[in-house]
């Protein structure tokens, strides 16, 4: 919900850099948290104590008033709107003695919930692009990638960073970050890109837990299908043997899932309504709103969002785009970075989006859907290409949903023979498979790579040539390592063997 005219936390005079204690007393936060609590609900009498504390030169409580709009709902949360103390309020005060502790979880409540996260991921991606990381750039990231209402003329993240400073979470420079994730990774709790927390659960089970996740069946779906969905996302290894004691059991018992056996058949897996509440809401409510695309919609089905690319209106056709490459993308595995073209603004023809993988490598995934009932040309492939060259994109995943043409293919041939960029397609048959096949994506994706693979197979002549650059250059490199020794070494010679001439007359005597 907008906070007025921010959907940032509003601070303006809340901020520790304009909160000043003398030595002696609490800290600014601990400070104002005594005061808070001493006036709870007389706003006024709050107002004139800041006032005087903080800003003694001003006549009336203008500025001061501003310090409590910052501990309010608006703000903080701190406190609710008639000025008393929310949970998070009464936690904090009784914190007010240990200042790390109180600091510590201050800047756990502005990354949880108070999109402080999303800041510092918006900070490492103008950094990543070369670009200052000052407040108007900051400002415009939240509006572009999160589609935020942030005021021109407001501070509210300069204030937010100032707080997170407290804890070591970044520096408190003017246009420069250092950002410490590892005091961030410990302040949530967990690792900074998981939303759910699965305590008591193995690795492997996690995985096959989140694999779920990315699915997201509305009905049944094979434990097969997850077992390879969550090896190929998550890099874990599930043994089919004893997949039932080692795997479905435990989940089940913890009250994620059912499961049952048939014999002769795959087993089959339903989702409970604890899952639903406790791991698929908070990580679609997160999705939906680095995306702008609603949480209901995300959970569509494949055939249904294939249906409202036929709608009547463009918006509608927009956001089913939209809708269809997140989907594709969390199948994936792929951490959404931001739209680079929208669905609803095109008329639903087409739509852009940008992932990233972050496993063992990093890998930069394009995406590009295309709306249209014809065949993909290969114009459409030349684009996407440049804008790779500019975004350092690694892989380029076409969806086409009329299918591909010949002359498409082989430019994207041409392309990869030449450049570190790998191009895969999938076409409207092979989305209408995924309901009831969520590993076809995998498996037509695994096909591709084995076509990719032998486009850029390297010759043995190739290889050898390599080696045998790199062998004369080891060589070259050895000499030179040894030169002085080997110019000493070659004079001793001259000195005991004599020059040519000499050798030569030693001849002429004999005669």
């Amino acid at each position: 919900m907008a906070r007025h005219d921010t959907d940032l936390p509003f601070g303006d005079a809340f901020s520790p850099e304009q909160l000043y204690t003398d030595e002696g007393e609490p800290p600014e936060l601990a400070y104002i948290l005594e005061k808070a609590k001493e006036y709870e609900g007389q706003e006024d009498e709050f107002d004139e104590v800041m006032r005087k504390k903080f800003f003694p030169d001003h006549a009336d409580t203008t500025r001061s008033k501003n310090v409590r709009l910052g501990l309010k709902e608006r703000g903080y949360g701190i406190t609710d709107n008639d000025f008393y103390f929310t949970d998070l309020g009464d936690e904090l005060y009784k914190l007010r003695d240990d200042p790390d502790a109180l600091y510590d979880r201050f800047t756990q409540h502005i990354l949880r919930n108070l999109h402080g996260l999303k800041g510092i991921e918006i900070v490492e991606d103008l950094e990543a692009q070369g670009k200052r990381t000052v407040n108007a750039n900051v400002k415009e990231e939240f509006r572009r990638q999160y589609d935020f209402h942030v005021d021109e003329t407001s501070n509210h993240w300069s204030q937010m960073r100032a707080w997170m400073s407290k804890s070591g979470v970044v520096n408190r420079g003017t246009h420069h970050y250092d950002i410490d994730r590892v005091r961030i990774e410990e302040l949530i709790g967990v690792d900074s890109e998981d939303i759910v927390e699965l305590d008591g659960l193995e690795e492997h089970q996690q995985a096959f837990l989140r694999a779920l996740t990315l699915i997201a069946p509305s009905g049944q779906v094979k434990s097969r299908t997850v077992k390879q969905i969550a090896e190929e996302a998550y890099g874990v290894d599930i043994k089919q043997s004893g997949i039932s004691r080692r795997t479905l059991d435990p989940i089940q018992e913890a009250d994620y899932i059912e499961w049952e056996h048939v014999s002769g058949k795959p087993n089959l897996i339903e989702t409970t309504d604890k899952f639903d509440s406790e791991i698929l809401k908070p990580v679609l409510d997160d999705l939906s709103e680095r995306t702008g695309v609603p949480r209901h919609v995300i959970r569509l089905s494949f055939e249904e969002v294939m249906e409202d690319l036929d709608a009547d209106g463009t918006y509608e056709k927009g956001v089913a785009l939209e809708t269809l490459s997140v989907k594709i993308g969390r199948l994936l595995g792929l951490d959404f970075v931001g739209w680079r073209v929208r669905g609803r603004k095109t008329g639903g023809s087409e739509v852009d989006v940008v992932m990233d993988e972050t496993r063992t490598t990093f890998n930069r995934w394009q995406i590009q859907c295309k709306n249209i009932k014809k065949q993909l040309e290969s114009k459409y492939v030349a684009r996407e290409v440049g804008i790779a060259r500019i975004l350092q994109t690694n892989t380029i995943l076409m969806i086409a949903r009329g299918g591909v043409s010949s002359d498409a293919r082989q430019y994207a041939n041409r392309v990869m023979r030449q450049e570190n960029i790998s191009i895969m397609f999938l076409t409207g048959e092979d989305i209408e498979r995924l309901d009831e096949e969520a590993d076809h994506l995998l498996t037509v994706l695994r096909s591709e790579a084995r076509r990719i693979h032998n486009i850029k197979k390297l010759s043995q002549q190739e290889v050898e040539s390599d080696e045998e650059g790199e062998l004369v250059e080891r060589e070259e490199q050895a000499l030179e390592k040894f030169e002085d020794e080997l110019a000493e070494l070659e004079e001793e010679d001259d000195e005991s063997q004599g020059s040519l001439d000499d050798f030569n007359n030693d001849d002429d005597d004999e005669e």
